[in-house]
């Protein structure tokens, strides 16, 4: 599913590794990394499970404790961090709603674009 139309002002659910800050959990397929948000808590809560649930590469692997982290409504302060931990992990696009099991290309926007729309808001905001 693309960005929701009001992407900005709606408050999206985010899988995270950081105790500090942002460390994204990320979606990778054959055309690389990609920064998952869920405009729908069940979708991600879903996911949540699943990661959680998977068992690691190797038995020495420790994994990081997974979290659910809310962007709150209007908080472009957040969706600037957060998708600047996006591409700071090596991920051009960003994927609403992400279902692992039907993910096609479709699904996806550019992880830059996003962060020029939320600055953009930011910077119109700014000259109110």
């Amino acid at each position: 599913m693309p960005a929701p139309d009001d992407w900005l002002e709606r408050p999206l659910w985010a899988l995270d590794a950081g105790g500090r800050g942002f460390a994204p959990i990320t979606w990778r397929d054959d055309l690389g990394l990609a920064g998952m948000l869920f405009a729908d808590r069940t979708a991600s809560e879903k996911h949540l499970a699943q990661v959680r649930g998977a068992r690691p590469r190797s038995a020495t692997t420790r994994r990081p404790e997974v979290r659910l982290v809310e962007l709150g409504a209007d908080d472009l302060r957040a969706r600037e961090e957060w998708l600047r931990a996006v591409l700071h992990a090596g991920a051009a696009r960003v994927a609403f709603d992400l279902d692992p099991v039907e993910a096609t290309p479709a699904t996806f926007e550019l992880t830059s674009a996003l962060l020029a729309e939320v600055l953009g808001h930011k910077r119109g905001l700014a000259c109110f």
